[in-house]
């Protein structure tokens, strides 16, 4: 018997058969309008990312961005409420991200909840790197320090998956709050995968500006520190205030609470307090403050010296509580003082004593900041040292020789440091343009010329030769100088060298170099020019060594300031050579040197003609 409408004449089985077609249709239906409600999420959800999208690359604040991807995922998988928690920087806590629709007083408890095995589904699972699902928050153990919370809240289960970075580092939790114990649906498992996709978008967005602003301001800092110390370097006269300013500008470039200086005694194996920088003046140990202060210290025993004068570099007493006891620790608890930054301090490779940079809070340091105070810390001991000799004697070989070491560090820094300025100039248009690559790529390039400046103000002050100079020839050295400060500018730099290699000694050498690091340093920060050219003239009896460029140039009468042109024509005259200068405004600048060839001396042409003449 046929069951299909219309096969049979029997009315029972036409009404069963119309039965079970209707059926039929119905399920179609269903299939069809479920089909039609996944579209619709699927529209809303690509939507709904798309929006998020947009409002992270229009750089919204990430606490606006956090919440608005909580709220579309509440709209999206209902009867959920939804947290975002954030790593603490020191990677030992979680603390509130965005959570719109749980209660006030719960976000509030867990803010700063710790990480670790055992700290509910969202301080586990950022401890394990692995999503945690916990289906009744009354019974599992992982919410045993949280449980009175979830309870009280009526939170009875929590599904929680790490955020991660590109560098698979767990930078925060994205986690789905549930009224009613269960497990999540496949739906809410994708819906979790993809808005932790966004958040990690976002929260790293977030942290490579915030790292980005902070190279920047660092770098910015790194500058101005070092343009003030060789400033005072230069300038100042007496060597006593000079120390005093070093010390100042370490200190507020830091933040620090204050300072203090430790001269190393070897022969004794001690380590003694000589003054500190508080309250804005040199305090000597003679100070009414230090009465009856035991000021000596047994080096060996007081962590961590000895790794600072082991290894020469510095150190960092994280809790000053940890240290053995000693008169000055207990003052300084008094004080309010945590953390101590130790740095060496070093003359001609010697390290002979240290800096304590004392602050009244926690503090964690990046490499450039302990190379900034490195770098900062030799320039104290420097004038510790020119104190020192300034006090054995008023001759002016010691004036001449002040004079020479700040030479020496201005041509080590102030050029750098106006390609430092070009690049950060440029990290403000590519930060304008929301273009984070470009100016991570300039901080980097920043930092590097920055690093190089300070590498070769050590190498200065240690009285050593150009770190370009010591693997490299002359010519080599040149080349490679035009092209690392015109890197990331307009200005076109060539070196020329015409003649056999020149063989010279190694301070013409090094002069010749400095002077075309400054040469070329004036260029860039004042002649807007297009070209610069540098030629090395290696002839029978003289060497000539020509700079020029097209930029504006400028009037021979008028006074300049700056200690440049001074510095190169000192230079020039200590090898017995011609300095000659030309410029005219608007038509651009020419330095011509001209010295005796020390490698072909001048031949004695009478002498051969009477040998002529005998034959």
């Amino acid at each position: 018997m046929k069951t299909r409408l219309g096969e049979t004449t029997d009315p029972g089985q036409q009404i069963e058969s119309l039965r079970l077609e209707l059926e039929w249709c119905q399920r179609e239906l269903d299939e069809c309008r479920n089909r039609m409600e996944q579209m619709g999420q699927a529209e809303a959800l690509l939507a709904g990312e798309n929006r998020l999208l947009k409002m992270i690359a229009r750089g919204s604040p990430l606490a606006s961005v956090l919440d608005a991807i909580c709220r579309f995922a509440e709209e999206m998988s209902g009867n959920v409420l939804v947290s975002i928690l954030l790593v603490s920087p020191d990677g030992k806590s979680l603390r509130h991200g965005a959570a719109p629709s749980l209660p006030k007083s719960y976000t509030e408890a867990i803010d700063g909840g710790l990480i670790g095995p055992r700290s509910g589904s969202c301080g586990t699972a950022a401890y394990r790197g692995e999503r945690v699902i916990v289906s009744d928050t009354a019974t599992d153990p992982l919410w045993d320090k949280y449980r009175h919370l979830a309870m009280e809240h009526g939170l009875r289960a929590c599904w929680s998956t790490p955020v991660f970075s590109t560098t698979r580092e767990v930078m925060g939790t994205f986690a789905l709050y549930s009224r009613e114990p269960g497990n999540p649906s496949s739906e809410q498992l994708n819906l979790i995968e993809q808005m932790t996709d966004l958040a990690a978008v976002a929260i790293e967005r977030q942290h490579g500006e915030e790292a980005l602003h902070a190279s920047e301001h660092l770098a910015r800092g790194q500058v101005e520190a070092l343009k003030s110390a060789l400033d005072a370097l230069a300038t100042e006269s007496a060597p006593d205030r000079l120390v005093e300013h070093l010390l100042r500008t370490l200190t507020e470039q830091f933040g620090a609470h204050s300072s203090s200086v430790w001269r190393r005694d070897e022969a004794k194996g001690t380590i003694g307090f000589e003054f500190a920088f508080e309250d804005g003046r040199i305090v000597t140990k003679g100070d009414s403050r230090f009465a009856g202060m035991d000021l000596l210290l047994p080096m060996e025993d007081f962590w961590p010296w000895p790794e600072v004068f082991r290894t020469g570099k510095a150190s960092v007493i994280e809790d000053i509580r940890s240290v053995r006891p000693f008169p000055l620790r207990d003052r300084l608890l008094a004080l309010g003082i945590v953390t101590v930054l130790l740095i060496p301090m070093s003359v001609v490779g010697r390290l002979e004593g240290a800096i304590g940079l004392r602050f009244a809070q926690k503090r964690q340091f990046r490499s450039e900041e302990i190379e900034l105070a490195q770098a900062l810390a030799n320039q104290a001991m420097l004038a510790m040292q020119l104190t020192r000799l300034s006090a054995e004697s008023r001759e002016s070989a010691v004036i001449a020789e002040r004079n020479r070491m700040a030479r020496d560090i201005h041509d080590t820094l102030a050029q750098g440091l106006t390609g430092v300025i070009m690049q950060l100039e440029a990290v403000k248009g590519a930060i304008a343009q929301n273009n984070v690559a470009e100016a991570t790529d300039r901080v980097e390039r920043a930092g590097d010329l920055a690093r190089v400046g300070l590498g070769e103000a050590r190498r200065s002050v240690m009285a050593l030769r150009p770190r370009s100079l010591q693997d490299a020839s002359l010519c080599m050295a040149l080349d490679d100088l035009l092209k690392r400060m015109t890197n990331g500018s307009g200005l076109q730099a060539e070196f020329h060298l015409e003649g056999d290699k020149p063989k010279l000694p190694a301070e013409w050498e090094e002069g010749l170099l400095r002077i075309a690091q400054e040469s070329l340093t004036n260029t860039i920060k004042h002649a807007k020019a297009k070209n610069f050219r540098a030629t090395l003239i290696i002839g029978a009896n003289e060497i000539q060594f020509r700079l020029v460029d097209d930029g504006a140039g400028f009037d021979l009468h008028a006074e300049h300031e700056g200690f440049g042109l001074l510095g190169m024509k000192e230079r020039v005259d200590q090898m017995a050579g011609q300095f000659i200068l030309r410029s005219m405004p608007g038509q651009g600048t020419e330095i011509q040197i001209t010295l005796k060839n020390p490698a072909k001396p001048k031949r004695n042409y009478s002498s051969e003609a009477e040998t002529a003449n005998l034959r």
